[in-house]
């Protein structure tokens, strides 16, 4: 451990910058995960422009349809991988307190910097539930954790600014990935809990609305963004040339190369969201255009149209990601 547990909230405050991404699990044609593909992969991510850190068995790594041999194998990798280039946030998520605390205690075991764990997706979910569930889990585990607050349909929870200041008061529960898709969800989240611990969003335009209304609060990475995967090259760093405007304080800078980030992103990723949940498949078939190891998804999911993948490639075209 690089931390103390008393001290888990500021190692997690100082440790991570810049954006935070995740990665998409590839598989072969038979279904079987390809690890070789991961390794690849991540190496792949890593060598993005703007990229210091690796946030993995999110949604996009398909981590609900995997065994839990299979979520361990793919932390293994991933972990080794890296090698302690980046801080590594491992998925942790079950619907289990007891299973939630295996996943995290094999993610310390194997060098991972935090653990992310949604509150319990499926069934009948309170409050003091859910806050129960984090505090069987955090008497039991040393690893800072970070929590999914997110309106999207298909987690189904909601954990609310206030359930979040309750939640901080214990130690290594440290930063929360806010997905409210809304301003002023935002900003609550960071009135009522952006002094007690991290409040990070995923998006580049809540966090340059962040530097402005909040700059005292702002953490200084993304959280979870899958954005740099696909939205940025080498030769067009879109994403690396707004966190560099947005370190060195530069907002105009910031507005400027935030602009192709948002049309790529309404063309791309945002019209899925709106209507309550991530379209994994196509995001995955757009990984495979830039060169990643991909295959298919997992039932219950199912590929991505042909014709969504071509209107993907053409957008990649036109914002110069990809050559015709």
């Amino acid at each position: 451990m690089k931390y103390s547990t008393a001290d888990a909230k500021q190692w997690v405050k100082k440790a991570f910058r810049g954006h935070t991404a995740i990665l998409c699990t590839p598989m072969l044609e038979n279904g079987e995960i390809d690890y070789p593909g991961l390794r690849s992969n991540t190496e792949a991510v890593l060598d993005l422009p703007g990229v210091n850190g690796i946030y993995l068995n999110s949604i996009y790594q398909e981590f609900w349809t995997m065994t839990e041999a299979e979520r361990k194998g793919v932390a293994e990798a991933v972990c080794e991988t890296v090698n302690g280039r980046v801080p590594v946030i491992v998925g942790c998520n079950c619907t289990s307190a007891r299973e939630a605390v295996n996943y995290i205690q094999h993610a310390e075991a194997i060098g991972a910097d935090m653990a992310m764990v949604w509150p319990p997706y499926y069934g009948i979910r309170t409050e003091d539930g859910v806050h129960a569930f984090y505090e069987y889990i955090a008497e039991r585990v040393n690893l800072a954790m970070g929590i999914y607050s997110t309106t999207l349909h298909e987690l189904g929870h909601h954990v609310t600014p206030e359930a979040v200041a309750r939640l901080a008061e214990i130690d290594n529960i440290c930063a929360v990935k806010e997905v409210s898709l809304s301003l002023s969800g935002y900003s609550r989240m960071m009135e009522v809990a952006g002094d007690l611990l991290t409040i990070s969003s995923p998006f580049e335009e809540y966090h340059l609305y962040g530097m402005v209304a909040f700059p005292d609060r702002v953490p200084n990475f993304l959280f979870g963004s899958s954005r740099p995967l696909y939205m940025q090259s080498k030769e067009r760093p879109y994403c690396a040339d707004f966190w560099a405007a947005a370190e060195r304080g530069d907002l105009d800078a910031a507005r400027m190369a935030l602009k192709p980030i948002l049309e790529m992103s309404n063309l791309l990723h945002n019209k899925y969201l709106a209507k309550g949940a991530h379209n994994i498949a196509l995001t995955k078939a757009i990984t495979a255009l830039l060169g990643m190891a991909a295959g298919p998804v997992r039932p219950p999911m199912s590929d991505a149209p042909q014709d969504q993948i071509e209107d993907a490639r053409q957008i990649l075209v036109d914002f110069g990601i990809i050559a015709q």
